[in-house]
């Protein structure tokens, strides 16, 4: 399968409106971050997209991406799902719904944030047309794909990361559980992890933190994603493990999709 970052910004994304420090202004593109996301492409081709974030729409046109497959969602803060509505474009093209897979708890305000695509309003043109499906508790198939679910902290709620074969991702998630660390040692040859800034957060985990979370998980190469712009790739890179490396909008690597 075929992973790509859509997005590795935090909740601003990057630069940031009116923000006149050096990253904000960096000419480096690693710099510019639109709100964190991932992309899969597996062998035969189906499209799995983590997260719809406000810059959904420019996140597939720059990769070319014409079509999904299917959307799991981690939670539902407004910079991981607010770019909801732009599933209608894919509709035009294949007069199907789309499977969007999230927690059973956060359904209903999904729903309500979106409530014009869920009831008939007399509105004539086209609304997401899509299958809201709550997204099931430990192992799942999805498009010739097993991935395993694990709810992670975040604050006053939970997120969602995933396992497929050799892969994993997680964002937005303050730390581990010990049980999902175990379960998932030795399993993992490249991660992508949120690691916000190298700072304290209280419900993020910041780039120390997802450093040791990727040691601990005997990961080969880990990817840090959802950065803020206090975040200079090129200057901070040296503060990494050998193991550990930024993620960058548009970074794209094939994986064996095997369990």
């Amino acid at each position: 399968m075929r992973i790509t970052l859509l997005g590795t910004g935090t909740s601003t994304g990057v630069p940031i409106i009116g923000c006149p420090c050096s990253v904000c202004h960096s000419k480096d593109p690693r710099d510019q971050r639109t709100r964190t996301s991932l992309a899969i492409v597996t062998e035969a081709s189906k499209v799995i997209i983590i997260d719809t974030t406000p810059e959904f729409r420019i996140q597939m046109l720059r990769e070319n991406l014409t079509t999904v497959d299917s959307v799991l969602y981690t939670h539902i803060h407004a910079d991981h799902c607010h770019g909801f509505d732009d599933l209608r474009a894919i509709y035009f093209r294949t007069k199907r719904s789309v499977p969007c897979y999230l927690p059973q708890e956060m359904m209903a305000e999904f729903r309500s944030r979106f409530d014009y695509a869920f009831r008939d309003t007399g509105y004539l043109g086209t609304k997401p047309q899509v299958e809201l499906i709550a997204t099931p508790e430990g192992t799942f198939s999805l498009h010739g794909l097993e991935f395993e679910a694990v709810r992670l902290p975040h604050g006053s709620v939970s997120t969602v990361g995933f396992r497929s074969g050799r892969f994993a991702y997680a964002t937005d998630f303050k730390a581990f559980p010990d049980h999902v660390i175990e379960a998932w040692r030795g399993k993992i040859d490249v991660m992508v992890a949120s690691g916000i800034h190298f700072g304290q957060h209280p419900t993020h985990s910041v780039i120390p933190e997802t450093a040791e979370l990727f040691k601990k998980l005997g990961v080969k190469r880990g990817i840090l994603t959802h950065l803020a712009h206090d975040v200079d790739i090129r200057r901070d890179l040296s503060r990494l493990p050998a193991y550990v490396e930024f993620g960058y909008d548009g970074l794209s690597f094939e994986i064996n999709g095997g369990n």
